[in-house]
């Protein structure tokens, strides 16, 4: 609210300069131009094209920059605000979303980080043989939608693997993430259809890149690595790059 009164002050301001000064040296210019033998009306004319050009130069740089203040103030609300809904993108939205914001991230020297997940649905040490992938997906999405910011993003490219790219965010920050993610999934109950209830195990891969080496490919790279010594182990686990 502060910034939208400041920019209709600064507006108005910058408004009333204009007119005030057009007011003083246009009648000069169009005195200028009968001077130069050209017809009074021709002078006229062309005295006020060139105010309503400069009007226009005007209006247009005032306005480009509110709209980039408010990308700006937009893009910080998103950084600190929790996501409402979660959307699931495919692999070729997720990665060209996610390129554009580590361009972003490198610009603010912004750290990136990396959580890769797998779920998969328990009964002891019994693995469930039906495909729930469905159900967990759900679940998933519901659970990072109470945990993740609207900036954050979540892509599937593999049956209950999931990848959630986090910018401006620390390797402090995504491991109290991926602990938060861990709970609330980890506590996760599904039926199948023979009644039998499997509770969700959850394996969880964590990288971070600093911004000056933030890179897409490699930020994913070293999140599923450590994914892929998470599976190797038993339970609920979390492994960091």
């Amino acid at each position: 609210m502060i910034t939208k009164k400041r920019y209709k002050i600064l507006g108005a301001l910058i408004g009333g300069i204009f007119l005030t000064s057009a007011a003083a040296w246009l009648p000069v210019m169009i005195d200028y131009l009968v001077k130069l033998d050209i017809p009074a009306s021709i002078a006229i004319n062309a005295g006020y094209g060139i105010f309503f050009i400069l009007a226009a130069i005007v209006s247009y740089v005032f306005v480009t920059e509110l709209i980039k203040a408010r990308i700006q103030i937009k893009r910080c609300d998103e950084v600190l605000e929790t996501s409402k809904t979660t959307q699931l993108h495919d692999k070729q939205l997720f990665h060209t979303i996610a390129k554009k914001q580590i361009l972003l991230a490198k610009r603010n020297n912004w750290p990136v980080s990396m959580v890769a997940i797998y779920i998969q649905p328990m009964k002891g040490h019994i693995t469930a043989d039906k495909d729930v992938s469905v159900q967990i997906r759900d679940i998933v999405l519901g659970e990072l939608g109470s945990v993740l910011r609207g900036s954050d993003m979540t892509g599937s490219f593999t049956k209950n693997e999931y990848l959630v790219f986090l910018p401006n965010c620390s390797a402090e920050h995504v491991d109290e993430i991926a602990q938060r993610i861990m709970v609330r999934i980890a506590n996760k109950k599904i039926i199948v259809d023979d009644n039998t209830t499997y509770h969700l195990e959850c394996k969880i891969g964590i990288a971070s890149l600093e911004p000056s080496a933030a890179e897409l490919k490699r930020l994913a790279n070293r999140a599923l690595e450590a994914l892929d010594r998470a599976k190797e182990k038993e339970n609920n686990v979390i492994e960091t790059y």
